[in-house]
């Protein structure tokens, strides 16, 4: 049971393993990404977006490192508890051991063994005392046997727990060593929202103008979602119904690859997430997101996530491209794109290049929005969050 305990345990230290390297990976990336944009005073608000998904990150990764202690404490607990049992039924078999010695001393002689065995009433008798003392040896062996392995076990119990000791103390390091750093990303964080702040009405009046862009492409996004929706549907109020046989089976594809998605660009940090957010430092202003934004490195190549079809390539005047692919009954949106590399109407691949990020003039990063939508009985699609669909690969 001890065993299968510790193999179990194993198990779940690998996850957490796993998830504190994925984490430092993320801060790396994030690192790198930032001193891209620090070269560059004009995007600050860039760099507070990935001085908050640091933040974020960091956080994440200590309260990985407090798992994987809590997982340690409780483990050397077991250790604890198993030792101070083994001990006690060691010293109830040397106890037992003893007092078998003590027995045989005090019965040493063989005059006596004989007597014993002469005096039985019959030979049946005499023959099981015989077999009474000959058992009595070999039990007397497999005593000081057990007790040896007991020992052993108990070494190596020991051992055990000394190790797990050590790790504890090494994520305790860590742990301290993470949380300096993370207090002096915090400190940049105020630093750079103090700066940020000195300049609200310029970068208030610069959020309005690219919130109502954003709105603009979303409408027309969300256009070209409802044509083609009426297109596939012909007489059907519903488009879901007249998927396919390869389309249904692609549909359920992709929702069983939820978590497992990979990302739309190879490299990149989730700057703004799904949903609606109140503004980092500008007050009375609420961003509202239809997928996440990604910030990536300057012309990163766009992947599509899954198998489909390309089902709207669009934009509006003087601004950027945005394309959708379909995937059965499912919608994934790519926004902010130059040198679209697919048609209406095409095939595409898992991971196969769709276009390329926009990147403004001697900028160095760049920002992919993402979306995910699922069509039902009932429409517009639902929209849903991208981060519980894409995994890092």
């Amino acid at each position: 049971m001890f065993l299968l305990a510790s193999g179990a345990f194993a198990q779940t230290r690998q996850s957490l393993e796993e998830q504190r390297k994925q984490a430092l990976k993320e801060i790396e990336e994030t690192s790198s990404l930032l001193k891209e944009v620090e070269q560059n005073r004009e995007k600050s608000v860039d760099k507070l977006n990935l001085l908050n998904a640091q933040v974020n990150q960091f956080n994440r990764l200590i309260g990985s490192i407090n798992a994987e202690i809590a997982y340690t404490d409780r483990q050397i607990g077991e250790m604890s508890a198993k030792i101070t049992q083994m001990n006690s039924e060691i010293e109830k078999m040397k106890d037992e051991y003893a007092r078998l010695v003590d027995h045989a001393y005090k019965n040493r002689g063989q005059y006596s063994k004989l007597i014993y065995v002469l005096s039985a009433k019959d030979f049946n008798e005499a023959y099981r005392r015989m077999k009474y003392f000959q058992q009595y040896s070999e039990y007397r062996k497999k005593q000081v046997t057990e007790i040896n392995i007991k020992q052993e076990e108990l070494r190596i119990v020991i051992k055990q727990l000394e190790e797990q000791k050590t790790e504890k103390e090494k994520l305790l390091a860590e742990q301290r060593q993470e949380s300096r750093k993370l207090e002096t990303v915090k400190s940049e964080q105020n630093r750079e929202v103090t700066n940020l702040r000195s300049q609200e009405r310029r970068l208030r009046s610069q959020l309005l103008a690219q919130q109502q862009k954003q709105k603009r492409i979303q409408n027309e996004i969300e256009k070209m979602i409802a044509a083609d929706a009426r297109k596939r549907a012909g007489t059907s109020a519903n488009p879901y119904e007249n998927l396919t046989p390869e389309e249904r089976l692609i549909s359920n594809n992709f929702k069983s690859n939820k978590g497992r998605l990979p990302w739309p660009v190879e490299r990149g940090v989730i700057t703004s997430f799904f949903g609606t957010h109140a503004h980092p430092f500008i007050k009375g202003i609420y961003l509202e997101n239809d997928g996440i934004d990604i910030t990536t490195i300057g012309g990163a190549d766009v992947r599509a996530v899954f198998d489909g079809e390309v089902s709207a390539v669009g934009g509006i005047t003087g601004d950027n491209m945005f394309i959708t692919v379909r995937h059965g009954n499912y919608i994934t949106v790519y926004s902010n794109l130059v040198e679209v590399k697919v048609k209406l109407g095409a095939k595409v691949n898992v991971k196969e290049t769709i276009g390329k990020v926009y990147t403004e003039k001697g900028a160095k990063t760049a920002i992919l929005k993402f979306q995910i939508r699922e069509e039902t009985n009932k429409p517009p699609p639902d929209k849903l969050n991208p981060e519980q669909w894409i995994v890092k690969q």
